[in-house]
């Protein structure tokens, strides 16, 4: 799916959502029945964005609360009280993280926009005064190990596939999910009512919210209300953790296993191709390929590397080993070999003057002999290779078929990285017909998006801005600190700290600090969007 097949189908999507409002005339309500049946839920639409929000788990938040203040579950209440102190502890470092990596990918940009530029008219001059260029005077800002701390953001269609993005959406709207269940469940901890959750999609992307009072919030002690604060972000950090572990423990192979079968010993399996590729015609989905060129893709064929099909379609072009015996009669002698439509230019394998000019189909595809020399050949036969800018791939695929077996070699000519960009293998094919080859892909991808997604809602909310939880955690911690340090002066009563209704006294120094860290994350924030966009420009 492509950018404007994307944008096409979130337009009809928003024109049906307005026809559908519009289609009624009920005042204030975009569905007939989003009132008038069900009177604790609200449907509004604004401009771009909907949003549903309802009351229909107020009623089970309140007898969480109820359970985990009963007797009975004193145990279990207080091991969530000191699991979620632990959360907050966690929280608090991820902000200090966050605001770090923060600092350090400024920095960077800014080293490379003025490292761009300065090379950039280095370049210039050395152009203008001599007409030639150095290789010293250019330094790749790609290289390995530079920019491995600086954050990298996830955009369908630039640094990610486009297709992408039904994936992404969905990973970000289950985070935020178990980000907003954090909050509710340590709300019912400190028996704070929820007055409504919710979600919204503001044009495709998705968020939640559950609504608590505020007034409640703010008379608990600094303590528990760090822990409703950052519940939420160490909900995130959690599931990140449990992810982890999955991956690390193997337990998805062993799934996968029940459903697939591990074909990598083999080669790898088509599991798609882009509509608009020639391969399509040519390339069944689901076919097995054994070989590009003379490298098998198989990963026990090769013990220098695990993934053969990046390593050979990404690493540059390289003639072949080994030639092919032509039969004389076959082989069209040319003084200058020019490649027109399904023609292609060899060269003799001992001397590469001569040229030939013939379709490399017969050649390639066929049971021809293999050779390093004429000699190898019968006498009336000559030992070809293409021409190293020819781009010819020889794919050869295994096929299983009616109880017969065997197999074909396609011809590719063009460059390899095209293959690699419009074919997509995977090493697990179906055990059954109907389950969709595609599933490991998505699963696979799935996840990785879950970890991004958790790990990006953990760092950034806790970033001390003032529309992020990060902000008001910070202002909680800077009043338990202010307590601890006043208790320790012994002018503060600490019997009357349990009175919920306390209210902790704003010092100078923590507006002041406060002030700071929001003022210093806006300018970061502000200064990394314009460098990244700078970057891109001098890209």
């Amino acid at each position: 799916m492509s950018l404007a097949v994307g944008g096409l189908w979130v337009s009809c999507l928003w024109l049906v959502i307005y026809a559908v409002k519009y289609s009624t005339r009920r005042p204030k309500s975009l569905l007939p029945f989003s009132q008038s049946r069900r009177p604790s839920t609200e449907v509004s639409l604004k401009n771009l964005k909907i949003r549903v929000k309802t009351e229909v788990f107020n009623a089970f938040h309140d007898e969480l609360s109820t359970r985990l203040s009963s007797k009975p579950s004193a145990m279990l209440r207080q091991t969530l009280l000191r699991l979620y102190d632990l959360g907050s502890l966690i929280s608090v470092i991820g902000m200090l993280a966050a605001f770090c990596l923060l600092l350090s990918t400024t920095v960077t940009l800014s080293l490379d926009v003025l490292r761009t530029r300065h090379v950039s008219h280095q370049n210039t001059s050395v152009v203008a005064r001599r007409g030639v260029h150095r290789d010293e005077d250019t330094f790749s800002s790609n290289a390995p190990g530079h920019n491995a701390f600086t954050i990298h953001p996830i955009i369908p269609g630039v640094t990610v596939p486009f297709s992408h993005l039904p994936l992404i959406l969905l990973a970000l709207g289950v985070s935020q999910i178990i980000h907003e269940a954090g909050h509710a469940i340590t709300a019912a901890l400190h028996r704070i009512p929820m007055l409504a959750s919710g979600v919204s999609i503001t044009l495709i992307f998705p968020s939640a919210f559950v609504i608590l009072p505020s007034a409640r919030l703010e008379n608990l002690l600094p303590r528990d209300r760090m822990q409703v604060l950052a519940g939420g972000c160490f909900h995130n950090f959690a599931f990140l953790c449990l992810l982890l572990l999955a991956a690390w423990s193997g337990i998805g192979p062993v799934f996968a296993s029940l459903l697939f079968q591990d074909v990598s010993a083999l080669g790898q399996v088509i599991v798609s191709i882009d509509y608009d590729s020639p391969l399509i015609a040519h390339l069944p989905i689901g076919t097995l390929i054994t070989k590009m060129d003379d490298v098998r893709m198989g990963s026990t064929a090769q013990t220098t590397t695990e993934n053969p099909w990046d390593d050979y379609l990404l690493s540059p072009a390289s003639p072949p080993t080994h030639g092919w015996c032509v039969d004389q009669y076959s082989l069209s002698e040319v003084s200058e070999c020019i490649a027109v439509g399904l023609q292609s230019c060899f060269i003799s394998k001992e001397d590469a003057a001569v040229q030939y000019s013939m379709s490399p189909a017969p050649i390639l595809t066929e049971s021809a002999i293999r050779c390093n020399s004429s000699t190898e050949c019968a006498p009336a036969a000559s030992c070809v290779v293409p021409r190293s800018d020819q781009q010819l791939v020889r794919i050869t695929v295994a096929w299983d078929y009616a109880g017969s077996s065997g197999e074909d070699i396609v011809v590719w000519k063009g460059p390899k990285r095209e293959i690699w960009e419009q074919v997509e293998v995977g090493n697990l094919r179906p055990r059954f017909s109907f389950i969709s080859r595609k599933l490991p892909s998505v699963v696979s991808h799935f996840f990785e998006y879950m970890k991004l997604a958790n790990l990006s809602l953990y760092l950034v909310n806790m970033l001390p801005l003032t529309v992020l939880d990060g902000y008001r955690v910070l202002v909680a911690l800077l009043e338990l600190l202010c307590v601890r340090a006043s208790a320790g002066l012994g002018s503060v009563d600490l019997e009357a700290l349990n009175n919920r209704s306390w209210s902790p006294h704003d010092s100078r120094a923590q507006r002041a600090c406060r002030t700071f860290l929001n003022t210093s994350t806006f300018v970061l924030v502000t200064s990394c969007a314009l460098l990244g966009i700078l970057r891109w420009l001098d890209n």
